[in-house]
C-alpha cells in the first residue's frame, strides 16, 4: 500500500506543479506556455519533489537532540534533497537527451545552468513552508486514500495510462526534433523552441496551440525547425560579438591606463 501513497503524492505534486508553473509563466511572460517536457498537465520534477518533502518530513529526527535542531536539520535536508532532485533531472535531460528545460546560467554560483544557490534557498524556504503548514494535510490526504483505495485505484489507472501515452509521444517528439536539428552537441532549449514555433504561427496568422506547441505537418515542421536554427545562429553570433566587444573595451581601457 505504500506504493499508492507514493503514487498519490507523485501525481498530486506533478499536477499541482504544472498548474503553478502555468500561471507563473502567464504572469511573467504575459502568455500561456505549456511548462515542462511532457505535453499533458504533469511535471514529474514536482511530483518527485513532493514525495521527497513528505518522506523527509516524516522521518524521525529524535537523534538530533533538541526540538529546534530537529526542525533545522529537517528543513536543511529538504533543501539539499530538492537541489539534488533538480540536479539529477537537469543532467538526465541536458547530458542524456540534449534538452534544456530550465536555465540558471545567468545566476550567481550556478552549476552548468542546472542548479544555483538562489534556487536552493528557494527550495529550502518551500521546504520550511511545507513542514510547518502542509505536511499534516498531506498525511490526512494519504491516510484517506489508504482507507478508501477503490476510488483512487480507478483514478490511478487512468493517470498511468495517460502518462504512458504522453511519455511515448514526448520522446518521439524529442527524436524528431533532434533529427531535424541534426547537431549532436547542440542543447535544445525546450521553452525557446516552443516560443519560436508559437511566434512563427502568429506571423502566419495561424492559431498558436499552446498545449500542443509542436503540432505541425511534415513540411511546416521542417520550415519551423529551419527558422529556429536560424534564430540560434543569430543568437550565437550576437553572443560572440558581445564577447569580442567586451574584450576590445577591456584592452582599450588597459592601453588607456598605460
Amino acid at each position: 500500500m505504500e506504493f499508492f501513497r507514493f503514487a498519490a503524492l507523485f501525481f498530486t505534486g506533478g499536477i499541482a506543479g504544472w498548474v503553478l508553473e502555468l500561471f507563473f509563466r502567464r504572469i511573467v511572460h504575459h502568455k500561456w506556455v505549456n511548462p515542462g517536457f511532457l505535453t499533458g498537465p504533469l511535471l514529474p520534477l514536482y511530483g518527485f519533489g513532493l514525495t521527497a518533502l513528505y518522506y523527509l518530513t516524516a522521518l524521525p529526527y529524535d537523534w538530533a537532540g533538541p526540538f529546534w535542531l530537529q526542525y533545522v536539520l529537517k528543513i536543511l535536508f529538504i533543501g539539499i534533497a530538492m537541489t539534488v532532485v533538480e540536479l539529477i533531472a537537469g543532467l538526465i535531460f541536458i547530458k542524456g537527451m540534449k534538452i534544456k528545460l530550465w536555465d540558471y546560467s545567468d545566476r550567481w554560483g550556478n552549476f552548468q545552468g542546472i542548479i544555483c544557490p538562489l534556487f536552493s534557498l528557494i527550495w529550502t524556504a518551500i521546504g520550511a513552508g511545507y513542514v510547518f503548514l502542509l505536511h499534516p494535510l498531506f498525511v490526512n490526504y494519504t491516510n484517506w486514500i489508504f482507507n478508501n483505495p477503490s476510488p483512487f485505484l480507478f483514478v490511478f489507472g487512468v493517470l498511468v495510462g495517460v502518462l504512458a501515452i504522453d511519455i511515448g509521444y514526448s520522446f518521439q517528439l524529442v527524436v524528431k526534433i533532434r533529427k531535424a536539428v541534426a547537431e549532436k552537441k547542440l542543447v535544445v532549449d525546450w521553452d525557446k523552441i516552443k516560443a519560436s514555433f508559437s511566434l512563427q504561427r502568429r506571423r502566419l496568422k495561424e492559431h498558436a496551440n499552446w498545449i500542443f506547441a509542436f503540432y505541425a505537418n511534415g513540411e511546416e515542421f521542417k520550415s519551423m525547425i529551419v527558422h529556429y536554427k536560424e534564430e540560434l545562429a543569430a543568437a550565437s553570433q550576437a553572443r560572440q560579438e558581445k564577447i569580442k566587444a567586451k574584450k576590445l573595451a577591456k584592452e582599450q581601457k588597459k592601453e588607456g591606463k598605460l
